[in-house]
């Protein structure tokens, strides 16, 4: 990845790929409450994001508490932006029962990702999740995702459902994923 972004970008395409690493997937979360569950996502996010999983978890607990990131079906986006975080960085977890997150009534939530920035990349930031929302707006991936068992399995189902939507604007780090 280049320091002015994702080469998807340039291509004028968002690939969420760009951020999100196979190492930072966990395809069984073991999280029973909202708090561990922010603290194994910032454990997944802190490797790349170059700041402590301590530090991200409490960000991410501040982000929550202004407002819930549980979009429709089973998916929440927690997120935030932090001083020290050298570039965006996403992860994926997977809760195979599902957990209780955000507003009573918005049922239990079964695919986390979590997302962390450096302050000065709101345009970026914003556009990344939005570019995940998309994805995962999709109830078939969804369902795909949750049929995975491993890192590398969600990891490829997510680059192969990314370069489908924009077959002729592959960015190079797909291309080693895809011809695996």
């Amino acid at each position: 990845m280049n320091s002015n972004g994702p080469t998807g970008r340039e291509a004028g395409h968002m690939w969420w790929m760009e951020f999100l690493s196979e190492e930072a997937i966990q395809p069984s979360l073991r999280a029973r409450d909202s708090d561990s569950l922010l603290q194994e996502l910032a454990g997944l996010l802190a490797p790349e994001a170059g700041v402590t999983q301590a530090v991200l978890a409490k960000h991410l607990r501040e982000r929550e508490r202004l407002g819930a990131t549980v979009m429709e079906g089973v998916v929440a986006i927690p997120h935030c932006r932090v001083e020290g975080v050298r570039r965006i960085v996403t992860c994926l977890g997977i809760h195979r029962g599902g957990l209780a997150f955000g507003k009573t009534g918005d049922g239990l939530v079964h695919l986390f990702v979590g997302m962390v920035a450096p302050p000065d990349t709101a345009g970026l930031h914003l556009n990344v999740l939005s570019r995940i929302a998309a994805l995962l707006h999709d109830a078939s991936l969804r369902d795909a995702l949750l049929r995975t068992t491993t890192a590398k399995q969600a990891h490829t189902l997510l680059a192969q459902t990314e370069a489908a939507l924009h077959p002729h604007s592959v960015p190079t780090t797909h291309r080693a994923i895809l011809h695996r």
